[in-house]
């Protein structure tokens, strides 16, 4: 089972603890006021509980002594017969259940039960006796790190992956309640670092008035969120970490308030009225002088000026090379239609922006290779349908052993051929991989390896998030890759190519635009 860590997103976790008091009455009342709130919100939320088998958990010899959680949990216990039915009333209440089990006889229930998750506390995560006993069963898992050190958790979750569970881990401080210079909320984003696809929460117990730390969990990378709650009334009172129903939705506006102040991570939204804004404040380009037609635009014969006209070309359009289409009398705009641009010039800003680009997703996936490098853009169908059809090969090594770094755009395809010297495998790095070798097809994801045979004809593209990934192989020859297309086999391979050897300058020594006259 693939960790589906879509389960988990915007998932609250609604821990009632010991805040029953062993009061039927009272844990429904507190499951029907977070419920409203839930309800009205349309929260995706789990109501849990937590199971002790009592009164076997409690060693014989201290079951009559006043010890803090000896009391609490003897105190406060339920009945099967009363769990169940709260359970039942959560699910009235179109909410998820879940349970926090401190021993393998409550394992037993919740499987009996059939709870929606199970909860691990941060005081059983280095008890594999229980572990072992969860594991079991394929129920979705989180799991609270409270207290316990980065070693430990690495063995939790190799423990988790090589059963194939469905789990999730929560950044935990285990004092009751937290002070805020306790939190270490920075550490989340370690966690999401360490662990990759492994979804990571922020199990709470700081002051029920504090709405800043979920806001910082949150811009951290924690998808899940987990409070104790309940309810006040004249016979019980609650601890200091547990929100009341009111607190609770103040809590959840104020979190749903930075989220949207916070917006799209993975992508940069540009609205409309700031487009339009921009463009009101743009300059024009004008004549400085008569222009006549074929004369090529620049500082000696054209300015700019306010106020931008409609259609007219502004300063940030104006290129080296770009040539007046008719004349021009001195302070008339300079129009769109009016001029031509040089197409080698176009295509060289073009590849400038391939070029950040590729940087750019380097960067993203902390993968450094200097400023000095060795870079074949290949563009099969032309630089300027590059994003489309090609990809950037970055030489490594090549000796009788061979490495190459090949990224690739989102969806852009590489075309079919083989290679008759070369043998290569490809280990996947980021993104997503569609290959097709032969007749076999494959999807391929991070960490993922394949290796294809000489002679055996390939392709392949990448996914939405663009790919990644390492190429190992024999020797690499120029002259031993075969096209299927037609058109693409006509073309000798620096007419496919344009060869880069840094980031920062783009002249004769380093580049090569091929462009059809």
């Amino acid at each position: 089972m693939k960790n589906n860590k879509d389960f988990f997103k915007d998932l609250i976790v609604l821990d009632i603890a010991n805040n029953h008091f062993g009061d039927l009455n009272h844990s429904k009342k507190i499951i029907n006021s977070f419920g409203s709130i839930v309800k009205k919100y349309k929260i995706k939320a789990t109501t849990k509980f937590q199971f002790r088998q009592l009164p076997e958990f409690i060693h014989k010899d201290f079951r009559g002594s006043n010890l803090k959680y000896v009391r609490r949990f003897l105190d406060t216990k339920l009945s099967d017969t009363n769990f169940f039915q709260l359970f039942k009333y959560i699910k009235k209440n179109k909410m998820l259940t879940s349970c926090t089990p401190f021993d393998e006889a409550s394992v037993d229930k919740i499987e009996k039960f059939k709870f929606d998750i199970i909860k691990i506390a941060s005081v059983s995560a280095t008890d594999f006796n229980l572990h072992e006993r969860v594991v079991t069963n394929k129920i979705p898992k989180i799991i609270s790190t409270g207290g316990i050190s980065l070693t430990e958790i690495d063995k939790i979750v190799s423990f988790y992956s090589k059963r194939n569970q469905n789990f999730c881990l929560m950044h935990c401080v285990s004092i009751y309640p937290s002070n805020n210079s306790t939190l270490n909320l920075n550490f989340i984003k370690n966690l999401k670092k360490r662990y990759g696809e492994i979804p990571i929460g922020w199990s709470t117990h700081e002051n029920p008035n504090e709405l800043l730390p979920a806001v910082l969990a949150y811009t951290n990378g924690a998808s899940i969120f987990e409070k104790h709650i309940g309810v006040v009334s004249k016979k019980y009172k609650l601890n200091e970490y547990s929100i009341n129903p009111h607190q609770f939705e103040e809590w959840y506006l104020n979190l749903q308030k930075a989220k949207t102040m916070l917006g799209e991570k993975n992508h940069k939204i540009i609205f409309p009225k700031e487009i339009k804004t921009l463009k009101s404040l743009s300059r024009g380009v004008f004549a400085k002088k008569n222009i006549k037609k074929g004369e090529i635009l620049n500082n000696k014969n054209t300015y700019f000026a306010l106020p931008l006209q409609k259609g007219q070309l502004t300063s940030n359009e104006l290129k080296i090379g770009t040539k007046i289409k008719r004349n021009i009398s001195k302070d008339d705009n300079i129009k769109l239609i009016d001029v031509s641009f040089n197409k080698e010039v176009l295509l060289e800003y073009k590849l400038k922006s391939y070029l950040h680009k590729a940087k750019a997703m380097l960067n993203y996936n902390n993968i450094k290779i200097g400023e000095t490098f060795d870079l074949e853009i290949s563009h099969h169908e032309g630089l300027e349908n590059f994003e489309k059809v090609g990809c950037y090969l970055f030489n490594i090594v090549n000796r009788k052993y061979a490495k190459k770094l090949i990224l690739m755009l989102p969806n852009q395809f590489h075309p079919s051929h083989f290679h008759k010297k070369k043998t290569e495998t490809f280990i996947i790095i980021s993104g997503n991989l569609s290959l097709i070798d032969g007749s076999k097809r494959y999807k391929l994801h991070p960490g993922d390896k394949i290796d294809l045979e000489e002679s055996s004809y390939h392709r392949f593209k990448a996914g939405e998030q663009g790919c990644i990934f390492e190429e190992i192989s024999t020797t690499s020859y120029k002259s031993d890759s075969f096209y299927h297309n037609k058109k693409i086999k006509k073309l000798n391979r620096d007419q496919r190519k344009t060869y880069i050897n840094n980031w920062f300058e783009l002249s004769p020594k380093n580049l090569k635009i091929n462009i059809d006259k």
